[in-house]
């Protein structure tokens, strides 16, 4: 295909649009919610960590979208500045996270600056334009979770068909001819 000449949405990446747009609406929350010594992402997990009242972090990383290593990291800056408390939860290894008093805090702090954000950005798109990207954004993780589904069922029935099956091993097939 001539990517010059290409139909837009043939030649539009998804990923790197989803990607561009994060990044827009990443600094824009991060410039509003500056006074609150917060950065977007923090005031993400703590206000979800505060929904959740305590929260698994598979848990949170399976409904966030973010993988483990990256929450990690994030998890490690909150438990620093003392806004998170971990525990060891029942299976090997789990961590439990909930907030602090301190996280609880600036969690209320940055509240009102994050309240300013989104005021401002429904403003401009307006009420139907941003309850459509909402709308758009949810579909485009439940697709890209449920295309990851198919990887692994794929992925797994080239494995099988590698190897073979006890039923079905490989080198039966090959053997009858």
């Amino acid at each position: 295909m001539d990517w010059a000449r290409g139909d837009a949405l043939e030649t539009s990446c998804a990923c790197a649009a989803l990607r561009r747009a994060a990044r827009a609406a990443s600094q824009f929350y991060d410039l509003v919610l500056q006074p609150s010594g917060l950065k977007a992402t923090q005031f993400f997990a703590l206000k979800s960590i505060a929904d959740a009242g305590e929260i698994a972090q598979w848990r949170f990383s399976r409904e966030n979208a973010v993988a483990v290593e990256t929450l990690s990291r994030r998890f490690a800056a909150l438990r620093k500045k003392g806004l998170i408390a971990s525990r060891v939860g029942r299976n090997h290894g789990e961590r439990i996270y909930s907030l602090t008093e301190q996280g609880r805090e600036a969690l209320n702090g940055a509240l009102p600056h994050w309240q300013r954000a989104q005021s401002r950005l429904r403003q401009t798109l307006g009420d139907s334009e941003l309850r459509t990207l909402l709308r758009v954004c949810e579909r485009a993780v439940e697709a890209a979770q449920k295309a990851e589904q198919l990887r692994a069922i794929n992925s797994a029935s080239h494995h099988e068909a590698e190897i073979g099956t006890p039923e079905h091993p490989q080198g039966a097939d090959s053997m009858a001819s």
